[in-house]
């Protein structure tokens, strides 16, 4: 009896997830196609072929095996910026300073890399890896004080933070840690030690991605199967409300900060382990911003996360051979991703006012 009652239970549960995963994949398929369209009309509006320039996009993104391979490195690290965004947003803590995250995480991460010597890979790697965790979480705390102390809005600050982040990693790089031999303002090179291993031969895929991939169903299993993360999810969801049955509020909001700092970390160690080799000024195309995107795409879930950062690593590869087969300019992959954006704050005012629309009819009626 009980064995027959834990299968339905798992059944239960299962059938759930899936319905969950049917519906989140219905909307990405309706937003997605919406702005395709709004891309094609662009193109087709200044006289282009939409279909000969959406094919050439296709093949610059998965055209071939290494083509295919490159698509995945690209998506290393918008998985892990995406699911920085994922879990402050799911608990309400607007966190937009995850380009300057990324610069400090993948500074500290470059750092380890040069800075020590004669160490096995299977030390070195991690150690890089925890640089960059750290030093992403650290970058976090300054707004967290000014929130748990005098309850300052996080939006401001830590867009203020992407600023002196990026600079300060700028300023290190060009002056105290440049490398003279380096023709463009970078530091040294990392040892070979603090290298992540390739995937694929002829390819920069690397074994960041297999990491970005576990880091998905880490991040669903605490968001989703714990309690820690019930309690910011149940804060997301109602902050006064969550205060008042004793769930800790500040407490919450503060984890949010800290692990999405030490997620985007992460990733910047990943990309700087895996395929630049070095640290460099403005290596970042605006991953942190993308990751943003990319979270309110896959609706704050870290499962739609991974979709969600493989079309636009499709999109941000696919756009150079686009705009040299078909002469189609890569802003218009810009304008995609606005259009998309776009949409997806539609269906989230939609969704507030048809919830606030229900409010108030069974407030009328009752």
């Amino acid at each position: 009896m009980n064995n027959h009652l834990v299968s339905r239970l798992i059944g239960a549960n299962l059938k759930r997830f899936f319905a969950e995963a049917l519906t989140q994949l219905i909307n990405y398929s309706i937003i997605l196609l919406f702005g395709l369209l709004v891309g094609a009309m662009v193109i087709w509006f200044s006289g282009k072929d939409p279909l000969a320039a959406y094919g050439a996009l296709w093949k610059g993104a998965f055209g071939n095996w290494a083509k295919f391979a490159d698509t995945l490195d690209r998506s290393t690290v918008l998985i892990f910026s995406g699911l920085a965004a994922a879990v402050a947003f799911r608990t309400s803590v607007f966190n937009l300073g995850l380009e300057g995250q990324l610069y400090i995480g993948t500074f500290a991460a470059a750092w380890v890399g040069f800075t020590f010597h004669d160490l096995p890979r299977v030390v070195h790697i991690p150690l890089c890896m925890l640089a960059g965790v750290i030093a992403g979480g650290i970058w976090t705390l300054p707004v967290s004080y000014l929130r748990l102390q005098w309850n300052v809005p996080v939006m401001v600050p830590t867009l203020m933070l992407n600023y002196i982040g990026i600079l300060f990693t700028q300023y290190l790089v060009v002056f105290p840690f440049r490398d003279p031999t380096a023709t463009m303002a970078g530091t040294p090179v990392l040892e070979a030690s603090a290298r992540l291993p390739k995937l694929m031969k002829g390819s920069v895929l690397n074994i960041g991605f297999i990491f970005a991939l576990v880091m998905l169903f880490v991040v669903y299993w605490f968001m989703f199967k714990t309690k820690t993360g019930y309690e910011m999810r149940m804060v997301g969801y109602n902050p006064s409300f969550a205060a008042a049955v004793g769930m800790p509020v500040k407490r919450s909001a503060f984890l949010a900060m800290l692990i999405s700092g030490g997620l985007v970390g992460l990733g910047g160690a990943c990309v700087v382990m895996g395929f630049f080799g070095r640290f460099m000024s403005s290596f970042s195309v605006g991953y942190g911003w993308d990751g943003m995107m990319i979270s309110l795409l896959a609706q704050n879930h870290p499962l739609g996360v991974f979709p969600a950062s493989l079309f636009y690593a499709a999109l941000a590869n696919g756009a150079l051979t686009m705009q040299s087969q078909t002469g189609v300019p890569q802003t218009v992959v810009g304008m995609v991703k606005g259009a998309i954006m776009f949409f997806v704050t539609i269906q989230l005012f939609v969704a507030f006012f048809r919830g606030r629309m229900r409010k108030w009819i069974l407030t009328s009626t009752g």
